[in-house]
């Protein structure tokens, strides 16, 4: 029969699993709203800018913001895309540092 402890690790090596699963797939989206010299912006009429897919085997998939250049060809929206980037690298940083934690209190810890 299970002591209560096993249980209680039991229980938070299944919070640790569902965690890892969800985290498999790490989603970054970027919108922008228009603004204006003389309107106030609406932040609900947002719009996509970029978004970028990340799984935990290093597949990715990343959606640039491209425009129409004077001469009509396209071009990069090279500002909308730093911050695009900066998001990405923030979202990345922070997964990282939780997977290690979670990995962490998984290990089997010594004097026990």
């Amino acid at each position: 029969m299970p002591t209560e402890i096993e249980n209680s690790i039991r229980a938070a090596a299944e919070k640790v699993a569902a965690y890892i699963e969800n985290v498999s797939v790490m989603e970054v989206k970027t919108f922008y709203v228009l603004t204006s010299a003389t309107a106030t912006p609406d932040l609900e009429a947002e719009r996509p800018g970029a978004y970028t897919q990340v799984k935990l085997d290093g597949d990715s998939k990343t959606v640039v913001p491209m425009r129409e250049g004077r001469d009509g060809a396209l071009e990069i929206d090279g500002t909308l895309f730093e911050i695009h980037e900066r998001n990405v690298a923030t979202a990345t940083e922070y997964r990282a540092r939780v997977l290690s934690a979670l990995i962490g209190l998984l290990q089997p810890r010594g004097g026990r």
